[in-house]
């Protein structure tokens, strides 16, 4: 067996990047950019005021804590204004309108009283730039806001559309086919006989993928029927990434890994030293990802999370596809007999006032109910069997978070 260190090297070093296309920006959210993004013209484009208010010239209030000014017109949002300010004058002016000629600050509209065509400003320290935000404060033009190779936050959307880019240059998300194997195995919509059991995993892998922005599709169950099964892993080979969860255990029906291993996909490994996932198998042909993944609902949500998502972001262009760990205490002392890494449940807890991770106890790679209250898991490490409250661990959220 090779350690979870190993296979990530195995999978992300068998993986190339898939080709490069161009797709809407609302559709471009997680997508990883070809191109850095930069400023087209300052950001801001002018001076812009960063409240309702008046605009006037801070000299007036030269030793002074209010001051009486003819109001000399009104400037609204968005609107092209030719108003130029001279002293003794103040002019109405809304948020995010450009600052007009003349003027230097902004008294905010609750120091303000209007009387006919006069106003009562009051402003303990009306100094230039008061409630303004100048030209460029933000970003240069030409300055690079997201660099390439980064994936695009809804954040980075909003950046690519105020530039100006309504179509962006990505690279392409894998497509990503499933199977769930088992005899016992049935759908939802199906009311199972005493020895059958519901399908769960198709579903968790098909919304953890729609998590990467990628619509996996289903193929169906596959019962441990050779020919069947055999159809169905060939039908799934024209995918970037095939995933079959159960039957790749060493079982007298767990058929996946000669079946796959016949339908032309080379073996890369079978079973790490981890737990769940220890049956895992990793091949690939020279265009398909295949994963067998062990059919217990823990195992199966994660090994998607440990070994699918880093394959996913390669695959993407991500410059660093591994995961990236928060490192925080434990809230209670844990135990682990694995013998082998171990990924526990937890979820974040508030322990005297800090984030701490709480152990989620389960009965095992089946109890997905008591599974289900983690926020994600942390790292149990192999060479010891009880980590104590306070000690820092490796924490992965089921969630990106950066």
């Amino acid at each position: 067996m090779i350690s979870v260190s190993e296979a990530l090297d195995k999978i992300l070093g068998s993986a190339t990047t898939l080709e490069k296309t161009v797709v809407p920006i609302e559709d471009a959210l997680s997508y990883t950019l070809i191109n850095d993004i930069k400023a087209d013209r300052p950001i801001p484009p002018f001076n812009r005021v960063a409240m309702d208010g008046f605009a006037i010239n801070s000299s007036d209030f030269k030793n002074k804590t209010a001051v009486d000014l003819q109001i000399a017109g009104r400037i609204q949002t968005g609107v092209k204004s030719g108003l130029i300010i001279y002293p003794g004058q103040a002019a109405q002016i809304m948020t995010g309108a450009p600052c007009p000629e003349g003027a230097d600050a902004v008294i905010k509209i609750e120091d303000a009283t209007i009387n006919g065509d006069m106003v009562h400003l009051v402003a303990k320290k009306a100094k230039p730039g008061l409630n303004i935000a100048p030209m460029g404060e933000d970003a240069e033009e030409g300055k690079v806001l997201i660099e390439a190779g980064s994936p695009l936050t809804t954040a980075g959307i909003a950046i690519c559309a105020s530039v100006g880019i309504h179509e962006v240059p990505v690279y392409r998300k894998p497509k990503i086919k499933i199977i769930s194997t088992g005899t016992e195995i049935i759908p939802p919509s199906e009311t199972p006989l005493p020895h059958q059991i519901r399908d769960c995993n198709s579903f968790t892998l098909r919304v953890m993928s729609q998590l990467q922005n990628i619509e996996a599709t289903f193929l169906g169950i596959g019962e441990d029927d050779l020919s069947l099964l055999g159809s169905m892993i060939h039908d799934g080979l024209d995918a970037d990434i095939l995933i079959l969860s159960g039957g790749v255990s060493m079982g007298e029906f767990d058929h996946v890994p000669k079946l796959l291993e016949s339908n032309g996909v080379k073996n890369i490994f079978h079973r790490i030293k981890v737990k769940p996932g220890k049956p895992v198998w990793f091949g690939k042909t020279e265009t398909t990802y295949v994963f067998g993944l062990p059919g217990n609902p823990v195992s199966v949500q994660t090994c998607f999370r440990i070994f699918v998502e880093p394959l996913i972001k390669k695959l993407s262009g991500s410059k660093s596809p591994r995961h990236k760990f928060l490192k925080l205490p434990l809230a209670e002392d844990s135990i682990s007999k694995a013998n082998r890494e171990h990924y526990m449940p937890g979820k974040l807890v508030i322990k005297d006032g800090w984030s701490a991770i709480e152990p989620v106890l389960i009965r095992g790679s089946g109890d997905y109910s008591n599974f289900e209250k983690s926020h994600g898991l942390f790292i149990f490490p192999a060479e010891i069997d009880l980590m104590n409250r306070g000690e820092m661990v490796d924490f992965l959220p089921w969630r990106e978070i950066w």
